[in-house]
């Protein structure tokens, strides 16, 4: 249970009377307004610290022109995946998959999936390359997409070295599948050469690094929406809570809210007295 918000008695469950047992106060309207105003400070300061994270990713997104084409450019490596990645040569059970594959090729014959990788457990070296570089080119599209998952939070404190961990994955990720599939030899189940996809899929994916290099480089300024507790801007109001006492912090408080309250009312007195001559 709560304590009584005049004496700090700790109430029991039996107290659920509107009265305190120890001191006698009404529990529900003592000092309503001076808790209310509490519940509102931890509020504003709550928001505060929210709309900085808030304005953190708008600059990621959208804070330059740089930003705003990472977007793009992150979602580009996607379009080659629907072009001819590789073209493979299966015998045995798996020839019907020959021919030029893509990720639509992938995806109808899904069924096939662990056939494929059954070929890890072969004998054939070249078989062994083909599994391990299907593997890795898998992990480069999924890297892709946490990859601009992660853009959100580019302007994070530790947001430029994360960003720079998972360009140096999705380069890596990306060239090895096409030199393991160049080094594979005839001597396998499969016999594979790397198609256009493959080869403009690596060209997006330098290009996304670029990029994104290039944004951390020119640098960024994050602009910060102004936030208020009880209307003192809240960077003031913290210096304030260093010197000033809690009563002295709420008198000022009361003071900038009815000075914010009768520019208000200034105004709409204005606009209403402007509308009326405009109606005579």
């Amino acid at each position: 249970m709560a304590n009584c918000p005049k004496c700090n008695a700790h109430l029991k469950i039996s107290d659920w009377r509107q009265h305190c047992p120890h001191c006698g106060a009404n529990i529900t309207v003592y000092d309503l307004q001076e808790r209310l105003m509490q519940d509102a400070d931890i509020a504003e300061v709550q928001n505060y610290h929210f709309q900085k994270k808030i304005d953190r990713i708008k600059t990621a997104f959208i804070g330059s022109p740089l930003a705003i084409t990472r977007i793009f450019t992150s979602l580009l490596p996607a379009g080659p995946l629907f072009l001819t990645i590789i073209k493979a040569t299966f015998s045995g059970k798996l020839a019907e998959a020959s021919g030029d594959i893509n990720f639509i090729t992938i995806y109808n014959n899904f069924d096939k999936l662990g056939d494929v990788l059954g070929l890890f457990s072969g004998n054939s070296v070249s078989d062994k390359i083909f599994v391990a570089a299907f593997g890795i080119f898998f992990l480069s599209i999924l890297a892709t997409v946490v990859r601009f998952v992660l853009n959100a939070l580019a302007c994070s404190p530790k947001g430029k070295i994360r960003n720079y961990s998972m360009d140096v994955i999705l380069l890596v990720t990306s060239i090895i599948p096409a030199i393991l599939i160049l080094a594979m030899s005839n001597d396998g189940v499969v016999k594979a050469s790397i198609g256009i996809g493959a080869i403009l899929y690596i060209v997006c994916q330098i290009v996304n690094v670029v990029i994104d290099v290039l944004f951390f480089k020119k640098g960024f300024e994050i602009k910060h929406q102004q936030c208020y507790v009880g209307g003192i801007p809240i960077e003031e109001y913290f210096e304030m809570q260093k010197t000033m006492s809690r009563e002295e912090i709420r008198a000022e408080q009361y003071k900038r809210l009815q000075a914010l309250q009768d520019e208000k009312e200034k105004m709409l007195n204005e606009k209403a007295n402007s509308e009326g001559k405009d109606g005579e």
